[in-house]
């Protein structure tokens, strides 16, 4: 039987994946739909570039207040676990199956908005987490105080105007549907009840709370596993990370401004620019740092990155 958490204590969640392992390739295949947009179903999306050692060591490093740190898989297991250092062993590594129990039957599921709906059910897990993808690191040291106002997830966004429904349609049908950030969130603020503002919220760790998803699936299986159920990304999924803040924002949480992100993807920035943002990382100046398809970049700014984090995070 899993021990329940103390109250007071706050874990973390990763979710991972290495995309080149044959046996994950094999069952991408097996399973492939068709409907499923290219964008979700490529073999980047699933790319590991070895970013989950900086994101662990990250947390380690920062957030000490930690009880643990969740990694949430597919049947796999970090090799940088290895050569981490851990010696409070605080971190866990979770399978799916775990995570989605009595609903298991949905695996294998690739969509990380699948999983994500299903990472508040990890056994054990805190009341209040901070959830992190593996490109996501945290950038100096942090507080409790920075994630959570008591119980309470800090919510670091933006306010945004809700697209008229008519000009929605116009760009679903025109343009195709497509099962991007934005969308899901907006999607998310849809489902519980918005109709004029979303909140749109950067790459960056999330506070969460494990009884919000939980109270807004209790006693609805069915709607559960229509969200879960998506072996890839599709539109007809909201952001699980949205519909939580958007769920918080029902129940009284405030909106502050996003504060000391740092966001690198392929070509922005690149050179000099890339140097200077690298720079403000290894001197403290980001909270958070997200880098984007790593392994898209050319190579000279993957060196760049590779050492710099290399430097930083030991």
């Amino acid at each position: 039987m899993t021990k329940e958490a103390p109250a007071d204590a706050i874990d973390a969640v990763v979710t991972w994946v290495d995309g080149a392992d044959p046996a994950h390739a094999a069952r991408r295949a097996q399973y492939r739909d068709p409907a499923a947009h290219a964008d979700a179903a490529g073999p980047v999306r699933f790319t590991s570039s070895g970013e989950i050692r900086y994101a662990l060591a990250s947390l380690l490093r920062f957030c000490p207040f930690l009880r643990h740190i969740h990694v949430l898989t597919d049947r796999q297991r970090p090799a940088a676990l290895d050569a981490l250092s851990d010696p409070s062993g605080k971190v866990r590594v979770v399978d799916h199956a775990d995570a989605f129990g009595a609903h298991a039957d949905l695996l294998p599921v690739f969509s990380s908005r699948s999983i994500e709906t299903m990472m508040h059910r990890i056994p054990g897990l805190a009341e209040r987490f901070i959830y992190l993808n593996d490109d996501i690191f945290v950038g100096r040291e942090m507080e409790p105080e920075d994630y959570f106002n008591g119980p309470i997830p800090v919510l670091r966004g933006a306010m945004k105007p809700l697209p008229a429904p008519a000009l929605q349609w116009l760009k679903e049908t025109f343009g195709g549907r497509r099962p991007g950030y934005g969308a899901a969130q907006r999607s998310a603020a849809r489902r519980v009840g918005r109709r004029k503002t979303y909140l749109l919220v950067e790459h960056q760790p999330h506070p969460m709370r494990r009884s919000t998803l939980a109270a807004f699936y209790d006693g609805n299986a069915e709607a559960l596993r229509a969200q879960a159920g998506h072996r890839f990304r599709m539109p007809e999924q909201v952001s699980p990370i949205g519909l939580t803040h958007h769920l918080e924002l029902e129940l009284g949480a405030r909106v502050i401004p996003p504060r000391d992100v740092g966001y690198v993807r392929p070509g922005r920035p690149t050179g000099r620019a890339l140097a200077a943002t690298l720079a403000a990382l290894e001197s403290g100046a980001f909270a958070s740092f997200c880098i984007q398809s790593l392994e898209k970049m050319p190579p000279e700014d993957q060196t760049a990155v590779r050492d710099a984090l290399d430097r930083y995070y030991g």
